[in-house]
């Protein structure tokens, strides 16, 4: 694998972040503008993505492939969950925290960093497979994370019980959003060749390729957003994060790599251990009244090492 094709493409995409950054610096993006983007990023751009990322590949052949994955896959979300306890373990975080670094181990940016950096590495053949990935995320946040993060509310000090469970049956709904209706449809328009017109095809393109640098200016926007001088001297938030995006896929990968394996499959199962935190876990934290701060410290925190760690971990492949 070449690196310099891969810090080159790394540092393409944190050029996007910086216009992300800049343009929150320059006022020309506010909170509301940022939240509607963003939206419109989650629901619309990112979902045709996935779907074009299907579109017209042969899976002829593949099948054995595709069950990897799907192997590689539950594997990811077991080894991401015993890991975290390990990590509990390990850092000693407060009470209130324990369950905030659960979900930032378990919930890594596998869509909205994942699929610009490894369609950069492997090239777009990969989203069939990255869409397993993204359907188990979708799946597990909405069940586990908000379990997770209810946990940890009520292990903060100033915790007030809810005196209503209005909207309690509403969490299992959000499963069924978006982003899981396109990895599902993309599944199924792989595994039966469903074949689409060329303009639906061009228009699924068109859309899907404002994906990558609408995504990174979105987190450059978070950067910018994040006290930096608290997180930069946060030294358990950087040990977690060599830990978690350094030393845990390398490990995967030295133990794994000479397993009759296919190379592509391989390596996006790798390269998604090897994301940063999951920008939605500040969301879910805040929704249930979890710490929030902690986890925006680690998702921008992982996000700015990921430029430097990802191209270390692409070595070991």
């Amino acid at each position: 694998m070449n690196i310099q094709i891969i810090l080159s493409q790394m540092l393409m995409l944190f050029a996007m972040m910086l216009i992300g950054y800049f343009l929150w610096k320059k006022e020309w993006l506010d909170e509301p503008a940022n939240q509607k983007l963003s939206r419109i990023v989650v629901n619309i751009f990112n979902p045709l993505l996935i779907v074009y990322g299907v579109l017209g590949k042969d899976s002829g052949g593949n099948g054995t492939l595709v069950w990897q994955n799907l192997l590689l896959m539950v594997l990811f979300y077991v080894l991401l969950w015993v890991f975290g306890m390990g990590v509990i373990c390990l850092l000693g975080p407060k009470k209130s925290e324990r369950d905030v670094y659960r979900l930032m181990t378990l919930f890594p940016n596998v869509g909205f960093m994942g699929i610009p950096v490894i369609t950069s590495v492997f090239g777009m053949d990969c989203v069939i497979y990255i869409a397993f990935y993204m359907l188990g995320y979708n799946l597990l946040l909405y069940t586990i994370g908000i379990v997770l993060a209810k946990r940890a509310a009520a292990q903060r000090e100033d915790f007030v019980p809810r005196e209503t469970r209005e909207g309690e049956g509403a969490q299992w709904k959000r499963i069924f959003n978006v982003g899981v209706i396109a990895s599902v449809g993309a599944i199924v328009i792989f595994a039966f060749q469903i074949s689409v017109p060329e303009p639906v095809m061009k228009f699924c393109k068109y859309f899907g390729n404002a994906t990558i640098p609408l995504s990174m200016i979105l987190i450059g926007v978070s950067i910018a957003k994040a006290d930096l001088k608290v997180i930069f001297t946060n030294g358990k938030m950087y040990l977690f994060t060599v830990i978690r995006m350094l030393i845990l896929p390398v490990a995967v990968i030295l133990l794994m790599k000479n397993l009759p394996l296919d190379s592509v499959v391989f390596g996006v199962f790798a390269l998604e251990l090897a994301m940063p935190v999951g920008s939605i876990i500040t969301l879910i934290a805040k929704e249930n009244g979890a710490d929030e701060t902690c986890s925006t410290n680690g998702i921008v925190l992982s996000t700015l090492c990921s430029i430097v760690t990802i191209p270390i971990v692409c070595i070991f492949l």
